[in-house]
């Protein structure tokens, strides 16, 4: 994905809405992937928003393995949760036409709320 598409990109915005991250940590965490610096802001602010990001990564992965743990995410929703980030993949690397992203995004967001149910 090009980074100029990331504006026009209504899965990646529709995602980051429902995520716990900010816009400008998604940013930060987007630009250290892809090897780009924050020209924008401060030294100072950059580590600061850097750390953040981190450590809400990590509250993400341990969340998802203290679900695991205790039973929510079972292998069902595992197998689901897997497939459904292979079908991501596949949608990020292709050009999907506009209709269908409502479609694609509507599908998710059925599949996570069934998974999220207790």
């Amino acid at each position: 994905m090009d980074r100029d598409d990331l504006n026009d990109d209504k899965i990646l915005r529709s995602f980051l809405e429902r995520s716990l991250f900010s816009v400008r940590q998604f940013d930060i965490i987007y630009k250290r992937i892809h090897g780009e610096r924050d020209q924008g802001i401060s030294r100072g602010a950059y580590y600061r928003l850097l750390k953040q990001s981190r450590e809400k990564v990590e509250g993400i992965i341990y969340s998802l393995l203290l679900l695991t743990y205790i039973g929510m995410l079972d292998d069902k929703k595992q197998r689901m949760l897997l497939q459904l980030l292979k079908q991501i993949d596949v949608i990020s690397h292709s050009n999907v036409a506009s209709d269908d992203v409502i479609y694609v995004i509507d599908v998710i967001d059925r599949l996570v709320k069934g998974m999220s149910s207790m």
